[in-house]
């Protein structure tokens, strides 16, 4: 993967990120209705679609290089990813909701937060078992973390059909999409588009296209997008779905309600890439990003997933904290800023911390894998 179109994903990582935090600032309770386009064209839940393809891409290609190593490095390397942030901010929320609430409740109580957390708050956001079949669990105030609980089981999935004898992998796979249930299923087709991203820029099929093929998939789902925005094909796919469902299935989707759009915006940003991918290739006339640019865009995609749990907590909290009315420009930019420096300083104090938790895990999982061979070693010995 050229270094050119690595940056390029690090510039949708963070544009992800940062459509979920404007899609979330945009909360009448927090910016009035000021924003409300953004909550209209439902930024948030197409920044987490934008994840999902990138998530899948980087998985395969990472699975791909690695695939000596096996499962349990690859799941050790997986938890440091998830665990490097969540973790933290399922204790540092705690501190968050209990300060935000006990000062506004009335504005906690519109996210659905009553002032409680609970062990099974903790436990289910920690193994990331928060979101299976129709399960719904939100740690505290933060609903964000949703996500968590689809990322780690599409890479279980993965990995059980990635690492697995051939004559299993399906058993496997299907037998943990059987625990992830229905609602998690339903937004992968998204994430699997970029797995298959992955194959086709190894097959070097993409290389292959034409300059004028590669300019259109480039554009053509931009265009399309914009669109399909201008005419809210999300709001109308949504209401036939629920038509279509009925209110009471509709209502056990939760994130998952949008799941039609959710492929649809997972296939234009998959051709969106491949046209990127094969413009990129071969092309040493086209220059690239360095210097201080790239490294500000590196060092920001490097906090996204920070970005991303950490500031809707931090949000409601400011929201309590801060004198005056919504519509107030300063006490918007405020509430904003606020989650953003936050948000990064947590970055450096977890995700930036990555390295050393993964190399932690990587031990145990070596450790183990050492003494189950010693013990095999001893028993073939003894008999």
């Amino acid at each position: 993967m050229g270094r050119q179109f690595s940056l390029y994903l690090d510039v949708l990582r963070l544009l992800g990120a940062v459509m979920v935090l404007l899609a979330h600032w945009a909360f009448p309770r927090f910016t009035g209705t000021d924003h409300s386009w953004m909550r209209q064209h439902d930024l948030g839940g197409d920044g987490v679609v934008i994840f999902f393809v990138l998530s899948g891409l980087l998985i395969a290609f990472t699975a791909e290089r690695r695939q000596a190593e096996g499962p349990k490095l690859f799941a050790a390397d997986r938890l440091s990813r998830l665990w490097s942030v969540a973790l933290p901010i399922l204790l540092f929320g705690i501190f968050l909701d209990w300060v935000g609430q006990a000062q506004d409740p009335d504005l906690y109580a519109i996210s659905g937060y009553q002032g409680e957390w609970s062990v099974l708050d903790l436990i289910t956001g920690a193994t990331f078992t928060n979101q299976l079949w129709f399960t719904d669990i939100s740690p505290g105030a933060n609903s964000p973390y949703w996500s968590l609980g689809y990322e780690a089981w599409y890479y279980a999935i993965f990995a059980g059909f990635f690492f697995a004898p051939r004559r299993l992998r399906w058993y496997i796979a299907g037998g943990l999409a059987l625990i992830a249930g229905p609602k998690i299923l339903l937004l992968a087709p998204s994430w699997l588009m970029g797995v298959w991203l992955w194959s086709s820029i190894k097959s070097g099929r993409l290389a292959e296209l034409n300059q004028r093929t590669a300019m259109v998939l480039t554009v053509a789902p931009l265009l399309i997008y914009l669109m399909a925005h201008a005419n809210l094909w999300h709001v109308r796919l949504s209401g036939l779905t629920y038509d279509l469902l009925g209110e009471a299935w509709y209502l056990q989707l939760g994130a998952s309600d949008s799941f039609v759009w959710a492929a649809i915006l997972g296939l234009l940003v998959t051709a969106h890439l491949a046209g990127v991918v094969a413009l990129l290739q071969g092309r040493a006339d086209i220059p690239a990003l360095e210097g201080k640019s790239a490294a500000l865009i590196r060092w920001l995609a490097g906090g996204s997933f920070a970005l991303y749990l950490v500031h809707y907590p931090v949000l409601n909290l400011l929201g309590a904290l801060l004198p005056g009315e919504v519509l107030d420009l300063w006490r918007q930019l405020a509430i904003l800023s606020g989650a953003v420096i936050v948000s990064y300083i947590f970055a450096e104090l977890t995700e930036r911390r990555r390295p050393a938790l993964r190399a932690w895990l990587r031990r145990l999982a070596q450790n183990e894998k050492r003494r189950r061979k010693d013990a095999t070693a001893l028993s073939n010995a003894s008999s």
